[in-house]
């Protein structure tokens, strides 16, 4: 609240100081580093602390994760944006498919209907994978058709409208119904939006997540422009002046738009619409590639992303946490795309530049290049380093590690290699999908292992997640009731309770491993040998403190 009444003079004077500080830091620290001096750095902090530049900034609110896709899958943590991101490039591909069809005049009616359809099945599957893309690539591909269609009616002459609403009509009920046996069993609570009102992201930051892409963008905005305006005469401008005035105008608007925003708080605003205006009319220049309208179309929507998540969040949202964390993943993806091609756009057409222009521009080139490589060539190695058991070695087994480490829980040491003939005996002897039951324990660190690691399921997952998935009013009623049963089931000393409960939940096998011993008592344990002896339960495994029980009564 203070940052947002300060005089917009205290906030440029704390964008200098804060870059001022930030480069002053990093000289300081490779000048030690050089001397052999270790720097003073946890090792996860080098691919961890770039995800969090928003979360852990003062009064940019909202826990905002700035997540990376290199981090997705460096961490490997098997999300839904991380499985999604094949299906948004296959969306991508197909709006480069239909800008390359029409630049080419190849845009036979055999070939553009499988197209369409499977680009319209790529955007619909992402409701059922990650529905935080999915409108947002629906509207891709509805507007790369609406684009489309209109070069081709100012190529071809009259092109029906008819055909624009074939195609529109097509698309989408082609994405409905390859999403259909989701959506029909599918309901959240969380489905609106609401004004951000917390803090915002500072230029700064913004910059420091984008500024590679936004100097690469940029570049190639003024050097098309230059482009443009080399190649018109003053004689083509002859009768527009109206249009000139027109465009003027809008410039002035939104330059007055932008600042009035970033004075108000919005910085984001200040160079996010200027360059959607740059890239808008630049799209709309007479005689422009397919190719390049496709890559000003992909990075203003992409701007638009980073600047929408200042205004909008979604409503049961931690903060603007997964908001911020799912539109800026999108943004990554399309301004990646768009900064590859004016990358590659640029140095083309670099050996026609005066060679002074070239040393202006390849000197912050490098320099941000080089910075942005630092976050690959660091993290992954101090990944590597931040293992349970760093000994495992080089390996595609992910669940190697488990044979040798040990872990601490709820003060209790564990020796995963346990659990891990356990998990194996499960992968290897069992068939179908029976309901196994195990602890939960403390969130974030070995609970449901048994489930994640098999694939089976489980009485409840993972705690945090059931209760953000299912958000219906009283749901996390019975979530909460959920997990009070599983640990009444392996706390009580009633052998009797127990049967009834395993037999509501359809449980068949009982884990109790180093992890149950560490949070339940062993006197509520000690109850699954009685029930062996009663001739309800079974040993299956047993290796070290992991025992798994099979149930054999009714149940089974």
């Amino acid at each position: 609240e203070r940052a947002q009444a300060n005089h917009p003079g205290d906030r440029l004077r704390y964008e200098w100081q804060h870059g001022r500080d930030l480069w002053s830091g990093l000289v300081q620290g490779a000048g030690r580093w050089l001397e052999g001096e270790p720097l003073p750095v946890a090792s996860h902090r080098w691919y961890w602390a770039p995800t969090r530049i928003l979360a852990e900034t003062p009064g940019t609110g909202g826990n905002a994760i700035t997540e990376m896709p290199w981090f997705t899958f460096l961490y490997g943590d098997l999300h839904a944006h991380m499985i999604s991101m094949p299906l948004q490039l296959l969306v991508l591909l197909f709006v480069a498919h239909e800008f390359r069809a029409v630049e080419g005049g190849s845009r036979r009616r055999a070939g553009r209907w499988p197209a369409l359809i499977a680009g319209a099945m790529a955007a619909g599957m992402l409701r059922a994978t990650n529905t935080w893309d999915w409108p947002t690539f629906m509207l891709l591909g509805v507007a790369a058709m609406a684009v489309v269609w209109w070069l081709e009616r100012r190529r071809d002459g009259a092109l029906p409208v008819k055909a624009l609403l074939t195609g529109a009509a097509l698309f989408l009920a082609a994405a409905w119904v390859v999403a259909l046996p989701f959506t029909h069993w599918y309901a959240t609570g969380y489905g609106s939006l609401r004004l951000w009102q917390g803090g915002r992201t500072p230029l700064w930051a913004w910059l420091d997540i984008h500024g590679l892409f936004v100097f690469l963008l940029l570049s190639l905005l003024v050097w098309e422009s230059a482009r443009w305006m080399r190649a018109t005469r003053l004689g083509q401008l002859r009768g527009k002046g109206r249009q000139l005035v027109g465009v003027a105008l809008l410039v002035l608007v939104v330059l007055a738009l932008a600042v009035a925003l970033a004075m108000a708080g919005w910085q984001v605003a200040l160079p996010a619409l200027p360059m959607m205006l740059w890239c808008a009319l630049l799209f709309l220049r007479p005689g422009q590639s397919a190719a390049l309208r496709a890559v000003f179309g992909l990075a203003a929507l992409a701007l638009a992303l980073t600047l929408g998540v200042e205004f909008v969040v979604l409503q049961g949202d931690i903060g603007r946490q997964n908001t911020v964390f799912k539109f800026y993943m999108q943004a990554w993806l399309l301004l990646s795309v768009a900064g590859g091609v004016a990358f590659a756009w640029l140095q083309r057409a670099m050996p026609r530049w005066p060679g002074a222009l070239r040393l202006i521009w390849a000197l912050p080139a490098a320099l941000l290049l080089f910075a942005a490589a630092l976050y690959p060539l660091l993290s992954t190695p101090a990944r590597a380093l931040d293992r349970m058991a760093p000994d495992t070695g080089w390996t595609l087994d992910g669940m190697a590690y488990m044979r040798q480490a040990l872990h601490v829980e709820n003060g209790h040491e564990l020796a995963l290699a346990d659990d891990y003939a356990l998990i194996r005996w499960l992968q290897e002897e069992v068939e179908g999908a029976p309901v196994i039951l195990e602890a939960h324990g403390s969130e974030y660190r070995w609970g449901s292992r048994v489930s994640i690691y098999t694939g089976l399921p489980t009485v409840l997952g993972w705690r945090f997640h059931q209760t953000q998935q299912r958000s219906l009013p009283q749901q996390s009623q019975f979530i909460d009731q959920r997990r009070a049963n599983v640990n009444g089931l392996y706390s009580t000393v009633d052998s009797e309770v127990a049967w009834e409960m395993l037999q509501f939940y359809d449980v068949r096998y009982v884990v109790v491993g180093g992890l149950e011993r560490a949070w339940y008592p062993a006197e509520g344990l000690a109850k699954f040998d009685e029930m062996v002896a009663q001739g309800l339960l079974r040993r299956v495994f047993e290796q070290g403190q992991a025992t798994l029980y099979e149930v054999i009564g009714p149940a089974a």
